[in-house]
């Protein structure tokens, strides 16, 4: 098993066990929400946005914020996300070549 089906399986765990929602479109609109706070966060801290008290995570909090949902979202979608992943990457090279 590689390291990312392994968290993918511990995040969905995790989330049963917490009793979060296995809704997918649920977790979609957190993850949407969280890809916003990434944003702000990242402006903050390069000094393009001012300081606001809404922003209190950093950057790299909210970045390990949408990596737990997209891992959350895998699992309740049975997503293998290292195919994906895989697959993502031999497109990315394939479009590269001349």
């Amino acid at each position: 098993m590689s390291d990312i089906h392994d968290l993918t399986v511990r995040i969905g765990r995790m989330t049963k066990s917490l009793d979060h929602t296995g809704d997918p479109k649920i977790i979609l609109l957190f993850l949407m929400e969280e890809l916003g706070e990434v944003a702000r966060a990242y402006l903050k801290e390069q000094g393009h946005k001012k300081s606001n008290d809404r922003v209190t995570e950093t950057f790299r909090e909210e970045l390990g914020d949408v990596f737990y949902l997209i891992l959350r979202l895998a699992a309740v979608t049975d997503t293998d996300l290292e195919k994906e992943l895989n697959k993502t990457e031999k497109k990315l090279l394939k479009s590269q070549q001349p």
